[in-house]
């Protein structure tokens, strides 16, 4: 064998051994996330059969208990019927009261939220107490139109959002292109990065925004990072988190897993913020990860959207971000020093930045959708990757359908959580029976979150389920602007073209799929 051979061969070796070793620190890192879930399942697991076996002990020791326990069950059955909570939620609450009376009382009790998130929504006061100046006066010019006037008063009236005017928005229907607009704005930092994600991944985005923010902190630039306990949980390794705190960047969890039962595990910080030196921020759909640019397929074509910000409107997103970090760090500081930082632009489309979650006291993100659908009257384009509402976001868009408004809702091709998909491929076929054109996008999963009508666009990290009406904090843009609607629009052109449309005459009638479907309906608030 002649040496060009030898040591052609010799190299091959080496390469295999050096795709051998990163393969296996992949395939660790993995290993480490799925035990340390496991083992964190297993010990919630263990806490709740110590407490059954306790309840039974009682149970068998006190023969009266079971009538007290029904008697319970039925007062908090009363309660249920008698609160704001959805339809839906009432019915899977009723239900487990009837048939786990001995002990369904207690876990009502505890699933209040009075009692386990208690203590922060008293932070959550006294942080919109302190920060009310903020909040603008709530006037609106009296050109405004009519539709739009009404939603921006509600904003105003139900969480104190701003309705900013001299703003400048850029739409943007792919992850990839948001993202190029991403990393451009965070190399042109140069006093503050605010980031706050429900996932935040390693993989190729991850780390080109963590060599450029490496770099901002040694400029002096402040960057601070919110991630979600659940989504965020095994996505974004140990050593990444430490690379970025030992780089000097400050890092928060919302709601981290912990080895214990509580019922504030379901609520979660779904929000997807970017906001650069109070100049421009980003919104939309899109997570921080590698599928939602396609650099990663994980179901097919990701279909994603988002939206860049400038002028005005960017201060709203800075403060909803603000607040939330105070809420982690339980500090307190300047606001000011964040605000009014924008370059001056001239515009008099409406611009309303808005929040949701339990810091508010009515579902916001729920009632902007629902205002959208009630003032259209010519058209309603729906973009969305789960469609599980409650019945009257439902019967709303039926009605606008059989008046006559152009009604079209986009869903994915590709589930990515097929019990959330059978409920709402039922929930589809049912508006299709109504008159609603439903498109199926081939081949891929819409992650996009967009409402279009003649009015007005609203987009953002909220879904049309109960999940993101109820449980989760999420947040959003309103607007009227005229480029932005009419870019939209483009896109929904586009996407039509690459879905399949489902059609009336071709639903089945199956009954048993539709009492299946029915079952999975009343745990809609649980996906």
């Amino acid at each position: 064998m002649s040496d060009k051979n030898i040591r052609a061969q010799a190299h091959e070796t080496r390469a295999r051994s050096v795709d051998a070793h990163a393969v296996k620190i992949r395939t660790e890192g993995r290993g480490f996330g799925f035990l340390k879930t496991l083992l964190v399942g297993l010990i919630i697991i263990a806490q709740l059969v110590f407490v059954i076996l306790i309840y039974l002990g009682i149970l068998n020791a006190i023969s009266w208990y079971a009538i007290v326990a029904i008697v319970l069950s039925l007062i908090c059955c009363l309660h249920v019927l008698s609160t704001h909570k959805a339809g839906q939620t009432k019915a899977v609450w009723v239900m487990f009261l009837l048939i786990f009376s001995s002990f369904g009382y207690i876990a009502y009790v505890l699933s209040s939220e009075d009692i386990f998130f208690a203590k922060n929504k008293k932070r959550y006061k006294k942080i919109f107490a302190r920060t009310a100046q903020y909040n603008g006066d709530g006037v609106l010019p009296e050109s405004l139109p009519l539709a739009v006037k009404r939603d921006a008063e509600f904003l105003f009236s139900s969480g104190k959002f701003k309705t900013y005017f001299n703003s400048r928005l850029k739409y943007y229907p792919s992850g990839a292109r948001l993202f190029d607009e991403v990393l451009t704005a965070l190399e042109g930092a140069k006093k503050f990065i605010f980031i706050e994600y429900f996932i935040i991944s390693d993989g190729k985005l991850l780390n080109a925004i963590t060599d450029i923010l490496l770099r901002k902190v040694q400029e002096g630039v402040d960057v601070r990072i919110i991630c979600d306990g659940m989504g965020s949980h095994g996505t974004i390794s140990f050593k990444t988190k430490r690379k970025l705190r030992k780089g000097g960047v400050k890092l928060r969890t919302f709601n981290p897993i912990l080895p214990h039962f509580s019922f504030a595990l379901n609520i979660r910080d779904h929000r997807k913020i970017i906001s650069v030196d109070g100049v421009c921020a980003f919104t939309g759909g899109c997570n921080l990860a590698d599928e939602y640019i396609n650099a990663k397929r994980m179901y097919g074509y990701w279909k994603d959207t988002g939206l860049k910000i400038e002028g005005e409107a960017v201060d709203g997103l800075t403060l909803t971000f603000l607040r939330q970090w105070e809420l982690l760090t339980r500090k307190e500081e300047d606001y000011s020093q964040f605000f009014n930082r924008y370059e001056k632009t001239e515009s008099s489309s409406a611009v309303v930045p808005y929040a949701d979650g339990k810091d508010y006291a009515v579902p916001i993100g729920k009632s902007v959708y629902e205002n959208v659908i009630s003032s259209s009257l010519k058209k309603l384009y729906i973009m969305t990757p789960y469609f599980v509402p409650d019945e009257q976001t439902f019967n709303m868009i039926c009605t606008k359908a059989m008046a006559g408004v152009d009604v079209r809702l986009i869903l994915p091709g590709v589930p990515d959580k097929a019990y959330v998909y059978a409920v709402t491929k039922d929930y589809a076929e049912r508006l299709a029976l109504s008159g609603v054109k439903v498109y199926i996008m081939r081949h891929a999963f819409v992650h996009s979150k967009v409402m279009l009508s003649e009015n007005c666009v609203a987009l953002g990290s909220v879904n049309i389920d109960l999940r993101s009406y109820y449980n989760q904090f999420e947040n959003g843009v309103y607007t009227d602007d005229l480029n932005v609607r009419e870019e939209v629009e483009a896109d929904f052109e586009k996407t039509f073209k690459a879905c399949n449309l489902i059609e009336s005459v071709k639903v089945r009638k199956n009954i048993f799929k539709r009492m299946t479907a029915g079952v999975m309906r009343l745990f809609a608030p649980l996906m």
